[in-house]
Order: C-alpha cells, then sequence, then structure tokens
C-alpha cells in the first residue's frame, strides 16, 4: 500500500514528499493509521519497513521526501 501511495506521489525522479503520500493513503484507505502497526508517525513506519529511502530537508518545517530504494 505504501509502495503505490509512493508511486502515485513521486516526481519525475521518483521522489514524493511524505505528506502527500500520506494524503495518499488516506484518501485510499480512510482507516489507514502508522498507529495501528506500532508507530507514532508515518515517518516512523516507512523508515522501518526497509523500501523507502528517507531525507529530511529544510529546517521550520522539516520536509520528508522518500523514494523507493533502489534493488
Amino acid at each position: 500500500m505504501i509502495q503505490k501511495a509512493v508511486e502515485a506521489s513521486a516526481d519525475e525522479d521518483g521522489r514524493a514528499n511524505l505528506a502527500r503520500v500520506g494524503d495518499h493513503l488516506a484518501k485510499q484507505s480512510p482507516d489507514f493509521d502508522a498507529r495501528n502497526y506500532g508507530f507514532a508517525r508515518l515517518s516512523d513506519l516507512v523508515k522501518a519497513s526497509g523500501i523507502l529511502e528517507v531525507e529530511r530537508t529544510g529546517e521550520h518545517p522539516k520536509v520528508v521526501m522518500v523514494r523507493l530504494q533502489k534493488r
């Protein structure tokens, strides 16, 4: 589900803003919540998934960008 949300939200470089990924997940599955998987935030869940590269940029607010890991 996360992989599909990243693919749907990604730019031409394959990077997606995690907030947009979260929006896509909420639209596709309104009952989705990272807390159901034992994580306080979506960013914690995607880091633990092992399928995404996570990059934080900016200061206030921090922007979290994700990309599917290359196989």
